[in-house]
């Protein structure tokens, strides 16, 4: 426990519905949580709308803006000066940390500005990754919203009209889209008018650097989201030797790849298989649709789950937990979560590092034809089924929510020391 001469005042700046819009959210919500149990203070600043206040945390519900019907990743906190004057004075900060890079972190930055204390920002996104499923709208945000939002920024932040950034020479940075490389020169400005930035994926970091031609290096820091404590509790309750269970959790858009999941489990062919789908998202119409025409197996869709026990338990009773996303995610939250649940995994981003790794996961490439072989080596294999059990949970029992706060204290510490010099 931290004394109270010792604990650092964060203000948490999100634009996503709190506590229910997704992986940032939970991973929000859990660095509240321990951040306060270890007795730092934390404000969460988020929209009023469909907000559920932290229990143990401060809070307020700001003005935001949003277009009636949307989804949270298309509301944003207003950007008011007077606002941010008024946080400023109120709260007596000691760093302010923005989670998305929609109204939250220009807000964040008037805050930190107007309060005279550092500001942390997190990637969670990979913007990169979109163009493969929504290239038109995902080109329109490269050459509109993402390519001014950072020059924007630095003048809010009071760093500047620009700096100088230059396309990332690495070619795996352009494999994505003919955006890409553009893409991360505008991450990089945004990172440049921040006092330190994080990302749970090392490759994100290393890109925004990369872009930068090396000079944010000693502000770039990966900070892997941690998991909740129900994950590691969750044993598995069914019995081995039915049907061989896999498992796709998460939101169902486009950029997930549920589609190709289905496939792969149609191309597999087995009236011995079931596939159990949880989550809910645009796309769910079309993949019940797709789903009634497997002609073999059993596909479930269970819908939303909010209580992370049930979520954990779902997990932990799977044979193996699959996640087709390719080229989109940065950490891949669930895939931490089903290592810490004791659940083989089948996934196909090489990118993706936490919670995998040879004995507890399967990599495959990105093809419907290659995720049906994965499940194929799997599906008659108990023995190699209960080994690579026994090595996710050896793996996910270091990826705890406390490492994560730990880490993020240590950022936090960092980039006040390096502003202290600035304030005498």
């Amino acid at each position: 426990m931290t004394s109270p001469e010792t604990a650092v005042r964060v203000g948490i700046f999100t634009d996503d519905f709190y506590p229910e819009s997704g992986g940032v959210s939970r991973s929000i919500q859990m660095q509240v949580d321990q951040l306060v149990s270890a007795g730092h203070h934390v404000t969460l600043f988020a929209p009023k709308t469909k907000f559920t206040p932290p229990a143990d945390a401060a809070w307020e519900g700001l003005p935001f803006w949003r277009m009636p019907g949307t989804p949270s990743f298309l509301c944003s906190l207003q950007t008011l000066p007077g606002l941010a004057r008024r946080i400023a004075a109120d709260h007596r900060l000691d760093v302010v940390h923005s989670q998305n890079e929609r109204g939250s972190i220009f807000l964040a930055a008037q805050v930190a500005r107007a309060a005279g204390v550092p500001h942390v920002h997190t990637f969670h996104s990979n913007y990169v990754g979109t163009h493969r499923t929504t290239p038109l709208s995902s080109g329109l945000n490269s050459i509109t919203y993402l390519d001014w939002s950072g020059r924007w920024l630095r003048r809010v932040a009071g760093r500047g009209a620009d700096v100088a950034l230059h396309l990332p020479p690495d070619p795996d940075a352009a494999s994505d889209s003919p955006f890409a490389r553009r893409d991360w020169r505008s991450l990089a400005r945004l990172a440049s008018a921040v006092d330190a930035f994080t990302s749970p994926a090392g490759y994100v970091v290393d890109a925004v650097v990369d872009a930068s031609d090396g000079a944010l290096a000693g502000r770039g820091h990966v900070v892997a989201s941690g998991v909740p404590d129900a994950f590691g509790r969750a044993r598995r309750k069914r019995p081995r030797g039915g049907p061989t269970r896999f498992l796709s959790c998460g939101r169902l858009g486009p950029e997930k790849r549920v589609d190709v999941i289905l496939d792969a489990f149609a191309r597999l062919g087995r009236d011995d298989a079931e596939l159990h789908i949880v989550g809910t998202g645009s796309a769910e119409g079309a993949l019940r649709q797709q789903a009634a025409r497997i002609p073999h197996g059993t596909v479930r869709f269970l819908g939303h789950f909010t209580d992370a026990d049930l979520i954990a338990q779902e997990i932990a009773d799977a044979d193996a937990f699959v996640l087709a996303s390719y080229r989109f995610d940065t950490q891949g939250l669930v895939l931490a979560e089903a290592a810490a649940a004791g659940t083989p995994i089948l996934y196909c981003d090489d990118r993706l590092s936490v919670g995998v790794g040879p004995d507890n996961a399967v990599l495959t490439g990105p093809g419907a034809g290659e995720l049906a072989a994965g499940m194929a080596e799997l599906v008659d294999d108990t023995d190699r089924l209960v080994a690579m059990s026994a090595a996710s949970a050896e793996l996910g029992s270091g990826l705890t929510a406390a490492a994560m706060r730990d880490a993020y204290v240590e950022v936090y510490r960092t980039a006040i020391a390096a502003r202290a010099p600035e304030r005498r």
